[in-house]
C-alpha cells in the first residue's frame, strides 16, 4: 500500500525516531493535517504504531554515508514536491551539517550555515561566542584532552569547587560507553575532578573537556528556551519555559519531563542578541540556569534544534514546526510569534508532576494545571489500541523509575 506523507506543497522527511520526532509530527499534523516520514535505526515506543508518522528504519543508519544514500533515495521516490529535511539529535544535525551543499540540492533544510554552527556547536565554541557577544554565561575553562590528562588538572582554577565536569561535544560523547557515566559530572574537589576526567578519556573521548562553576539549586533555577529564526537571520519565536521536573536519571541529567511556559523580557533579550548578532538561522533549544546569587539567567548551551521537550512551544501557541514551512516552503514573512505564559507540559501522567515538582514550585504548575495539562504522546487523533498500549507502556515506565529514585529528591 502506498504511504501518503505531507500535502500537494511538501515532504516532510525527519532524520530521528524518538520523542522529537513524535513533537515535530504531531505539530505538522496539527497545522497542516499532513502525515511525516521519519528515518532512523528503528521505530522507539514514542514513535511506533502511529497514524500521523512512518517510521523507516535502517539498521545502518547511523553511518553519514548510508545517511546520505537514503536521503537521495527518498528525493527520487518523490521528486514533484519541495521536501522539507529535519534533524533532530546532534548526530544528525552534524551529517546535515557536512554534507549540506549535496542535501541542499534535494531538500529545504531549517539549518543554519557550517560557519554559524561552529560559533555553538561545542560547549567550548559556545562560551567563546558567549563571552566576545557579553551574553551571560557561567564561568567556564575549556580543557583540552591532553592538559586534561596532566597530573596538576583543577589546582588552579579561577572559581571554587564543587565544579560542573561535561564534554564539550555532543556528539561523539553519547557514543560512547562506560561505568558511572553521566550526561554533566558534579565533582567536589581537585582530585575527584582528575579522576572523572582520567575515566571519560579512557573510554575513547578526545575533545575538549569543560569544567564550570557550579550554579546550585533544583529545578526551581532550570529553565528552557526554545526559538525560531527566520531564513533571513530573524528572531522569530522565543519561547521560555520553567522546569518543574527533571530527569531522575543520573545519565540524562539535564533533560526534563515537565515544564511552565514563563515571560522573561530579560532572557529574551539575551538569547536574541546571541543569535541575531551571529546570523543564526532554523530553530534552536537553549538550557538557561539562574544565579541564585545575582538572579541572572546564565545561558548553558544551544542545541541546533528544537528540543525533545519543545511541544511546549505548541501548546502555548508557538508551533514551530509550522515555522519552518511558512518560512521555507511557502516563503511567507513570519510574524514575532509569542508563546502563552502559564502552560503546563508533561512528558509524564500528572500526578508525578503534583508529587515531585519542588516546593517552590508546586504554586506554578497548579495555577498552570487551570489551563490543562499537555503530553505530547496523548494526541487524539493517534490513539489505536496498539499506539495507546505503546504510550502507557512508556508512562508506566516512567513512573516507576520516579519511584525508585523517590529517596533521592528530598523536599519534594
Amino acid at each position: 500500500m502506498t504511504r501518503v506523507y505531507g500535502d500537494a506543497d511538501f515532504l516532510p522527511v525527519v532524520l530521528g525516531t524518538n520523542l522529537n520526532t513524535y513533537n515535530i509530527a504531531r505539530s505538522l499534523h496539527e497545522a497542516y493535517g499532513v502525515r511525516t516520514l521519519a528515518l532512523g535505526r528503528a521505530a522507539l515506543r514514542e514513535t511506533a504504531a502511529s497514524a500521523i508518522l512512518d517510521v523507516r528504519a535502517y539498521r545502518d543508519f547511523d553511518e553519514p554515508a548510508r545517511i546520505v544514500e537514503v536521503l537521495r533515495e527518498i528525493a527520487a521516490e518523490f521528486p514533484d514536491r519541495k521536501r522539507l529535511l529535519i534533524a533532530n539529535i546532534e548526530h544528525y544535525t552534524n551529517v546535515v551539517l557536512a554534507h549540506r551543499e549535496e542535501l541542499a540540492e534535494l531538500y529545504l533544510i531549517p539549518l543554519t550555515d557550517a560557519a554559524t554552527a561552529e560559533k555553538l556547536m561545542t560547549k567550548s565554541q559556545f562560551a567563546r561566542t558567549c563571552a566576545e557577544l557579553g551574553v551571560p554565561h557561567p564561568q567556564t575553562v575549556v580543557v583540552p584532552a591532553a592538559e586534561a590528562a596532566a597530573p596538576g588538572f583543577g589546582e588552579d582554577l579561577p572559581f571554587a569547587f564543587p565544579v560542573i565536569l561535561k564534554p564539550s561535544d555532543t556528539d561523539t560523547y553519547p557514543r560512547l560507553r562506560f561505568e558511572g557515566k553521566q550526561k554533566v559530572y558534579r565533582v567536589p574537589d581537585a582530585e575527584a575532578l582528575r579522576s572523572m576526567a582520567a575515566r571519560i578519556l579512557a573510554a575513547g573521548y578526545t575533545e575538549e573537556l569543560i569544567v564550570q562553576e557550579l550554579l546550585e539549586g533544583d529545578e526551581s533555577v532550570m529553565q528552557v528556551v526554545n526559538t525560531y529564526s527566520d531564513r533571513h537571520g530573524r528572531l522569530r519565536v522565543c519561547s521560555a519555559a520553567q522546569i518543574v521536573l527533571g530527569e531522575y536519571d543520573p545519565q540524562y541529567v539535564g533533560n526534563y519531563n515537565a515544564v511552565v511556559t514563563i515571560e522573561d523580557p530579560a532572557l529574551t533579550a539575551s538569547i536574541r542578541h546571541l543569535l541575531d548578532s551571529i546570523g543564526y538561522r532554523g530553530a534552536a533549544n537553549v538550557d538557561v540556569m539562574v544565579d541564585k546569587r545575582t538572579g541572572t539567567a546564565k545561558l548553558l548551551e544551544v542545541n541546533l534544534r528544537q528540543g525533545a521537550a519543545s511541544y511546549y512551544t505548541t501548546a502555548a501557541g508557538a508551533n514551530i514546526a509550522r515555522c519552518y514551512v511558512e518560512d521555507l516552503v511557502h516563503e511567507r514573512e513570519l510574524p514575532e510569534i509569542s508563546s502563552a505564559p502559564d502552560r503546563l507540559w508533561v512528558n509524564v501522567p500528572y500526578p508525578v508532576v503534583r508529587l515531585l515538582a519542588p516546593r517552590s514550585l508546586k504554586p506554578l504548575v497548579r495555577r498552570a494545571r487551570k489551563n490543562g495539562v499537555t503530553h505530547t504522546l496523548h494526541y487524539a487523533p493517534d490513539r489505536s489500541a496498539r499506539r495507546v498500549l505503546e504510550v502507557l507502556r512508556l508512562d508506566l515506565r516512567v513512573t516507576l523509575g520516579y519511584l525508585k529514585n523517590l529517596r533521592t529528591r528530598p523536599g519534594r
